[in-house]
């Protein structure tokens, strides 16, 4: 495990990137593409905020933290303008729903006290695989002193089911390559749905992400010659008709594989 970017010459899955591609199927050509934060949409934007909330916040001293609100913490990296966002009155509806959430939230985790990860990102290889394994953890806790008592969290905007079955495997994929056992507990809190969802991993979990992993892999090294082609109507035109044959036996394919995947799925908490 190594807080940086691939040094075993395998292809490198970074999370946030496979995100990214399950949020925005379609690639942006790089001339419509703003640069830095100022191409944002606002759940990006919230994102940010709430990512340097709770590192903030999850970084106290823990008597520190029982005294301060974690609204007081959210207003100083909150977005100053309504940039990005609908109207004004969507950027105040968000900022009163995250904001009540995260004090919800925070409230029932008070008998967490010091997170062993919070916010880093680390690397490590997956040479079942040949790939390497970038992931975000934003917090993660342990439960007890065996490896394999971790309690790991994630604070997403809004409600994504593919996002969200991306992490849980990632994080199952990870944890045993890193750490030599998978976690305890994964949970993945959804602030504007007011939902939780929990994976509790068993036996046969390791096997069924190792499984979605290598399809993740799959799937960006198409996205990635995808990208590389030009996108004009008349180029996309001509490899739509050229491809239209394996393109369809290959989505059976992972139609497949996915139904086969989704015989472990998430246990919803509202």
């Amino acid at each position: 495990m190594r807080n940086s970017d691939s040094l075993s010459g395998y292809p490198l899955l970074h999370d946030y990137q496979l995100e990214e591609m399950w949020r925005t199927p379609q690639p942006i050509h790089p001339s419509q593409a703003k640069r830095g934060r100022e191409g944002w949409n606002w759940r990006q934007r919230v994102q940010y905020a709430v990512g340097h909330a709770l590192n903030e916040y999850f970084g106290m001293e823990v008597e520190v933290r029982r005294e301060v609100p974690v609204q007081y913490v959210l207003e100083k990296w909150w977005p100053k303008q309504a940039n990005g966002f609908e109207s004004l009155f969507h950027y105040w509806d968000i900022k009163n729903k995250v904001s009540g959430e995260l004090s919800k939230i925070c409230a029932l985790n008070k008998d967490l006290l010091t997170p062993v990860m919070l916010y880093e990102q680390f690397c490590t290889p997956v040479p079942e695989l040949k790939v390497d394994i970038s992931l975000i953890v934003q917090a993660a806790w342990q439960l007890s002193a065996g490896a394999d008592s971790l309690l790991i969290q994630k604070y997403m905007v809004d409600y994504n089911p593919n996002v969200i079955h991306t992490f849980q495997h990632l994080t199952n994929v990870f944890c045993h390559y890193a750490f030599g056992a998978l976690p305890q507990l994964i949970e993945v809190y959804c602030l504007l749905d007011g939902k939780k969802v929990r994976f509790v991993p068993g036996p046969a979990s390791l096997q069924q992400s190792l499984d979605y992993v290598q399809l993740l892999r799959d799937s960006r090294d198409d996205v990635h010659r995808s990208t590389a082609r030009c996108r004009c109507g008349n180029c996309m035109g001509q490899q739509r008709s050229r491809d239209n044959g394996t393109t369809k036996n290959k989505k059976e394919e992972q139609e497949s594989k996915n139904r086969k995947e989704r015989s472990f799925g998430p246990v919803l908490f509202s």
